[in-house]
């Protein structure tokens, strides 16, 4: 029996799991297929499939942070209403601590790994790493609640200056003859008829332009709308800093070109690009680092991740 896949696509996540690790992407998205298949998937398939469904402290902190704003957002935008700072840092220690519960009932998530939280500092023992990253996340949780209400965003949607088009909405477009997935945390437009993209960071302040770009094309395109009427904005929650980028078509062509060598090299990975089935396992070179594998997902059947 042939496998099927879904039809090949390109997301930002999909390149960054490229460039961590060949074989780590291959697990993700080829080793895993069918996973969830428990009474007819190979066991390595079901053992993979769940493995690709563990988080971290962090994914999980970052992911409630995005879902704080979100329904800040969305309660403004329909209700004009605001939740208090204290209710949504009691809401987030709650799902917080739903999570670190669920990680303890393995059996559970043996049967439902998808939709039954399992933190990878749990499930492969890492008392240390869970004990700094408790200890860090505590800290970090009542300041990214209290910046909320600082950023230059909210300050423009509770003055009524923003005109909500988008809030967490996955879409995509057509490039270079592929399906581009994009993901905006808020999109609006402003009193003066410009755009606005905003995407909430809940870490180091850092360098994303090229994910901003393929925003800024997304939106062009959609909406017809020039570039010097986009604005990309970056709000750090836990520092309260923002940053504001100006796309050029020169910036659009550039990061066009990045998105197709990632389409062609991705795709020179598979034996049939039509039916996205991938090549040999062995064809998917294992790049070990400690780095990149004492966070992967994937550590436990991995032979040559980095001790």
């Amino acid at each position: 029996m042939i496998t099927t896949y879904p039809p090949w696509s390109y997301s930002g996540s999909r390149a960054a799991i490229f460039d961590d690790c060949l074989r780590k992407y291959y697990y993700h998205y080829y080793g895993s297929h069918n996973g969830w298949k428990l009474e007819t998937a190979e066991p390595d398939q079901v053992q993979t499939y769940r493995l690709k469904q563990l988080s971290n402290l962090y994914l999980v902190f970052g992911n409630l942070a995005h879902q704080m704003c979100e329904s800040v957002i969305r309660s403004w935008d329909k209700e004009r209403k605001v939740p208090e700072a204290s209710f949504l840092y009691q809401k987030m220690r709650e799902l917080l601590n739903q999570a670190y519960k669920e990680s303890q009932d393995v059996t559970g998530w043996h049967l439902r790994p998808k939709y039954q939280t399992m933190l990878s500092e749990i499930y492969y023992d890492e008392d240390d790493k869970l004990k700094d990253r408790i200890s860090s996340i505590k800290s970090r949780m009542q300041t990214v609640v209290d910046k909320l209400y600082h950023t230059r965003t909210w300050k423009e949607v509770e003055s009524g200056a923003a005109h909500i088009m988008e809030i967490e909405k996955w879409d995509h477009m057509i490039l270079h003859d592929t399906r581009v997935y994009v993901k905006m945390d808020v999109l609006y437009r402003n009193e003066q008829g410009h755009i606005v993209i905003v995407d909430w960071k809940t870490g180091k302040e850092n360098d994303f332009t090229d994910q901003l770009y393929l925003y800024a094309l997304y939106v062009h395109e959609h909406y017809n709308v020039p570039y010097e009427h986009i604005e990309m904005r970056v709000e750090y929650l836990l520092t309260g800093e923002c940053e504001t980028y100006q796309a050029t078509q020169q910036d659009i062509d550039k990061v066009s070109a990045s998105t197709l060598r990632y389409i062609e090299e991705m795709k020179s990975c598979l034996a049939d690009d039509y039916y996205n089935r991938p090549k040999d396992i062995s064809f998917f070179t294992p790049m070990p680092s400690r780095r990149v594998c004492g966070e992967c997902n994937f550590r436990e059947i991995c032979s040559s991740r980095a001790v």
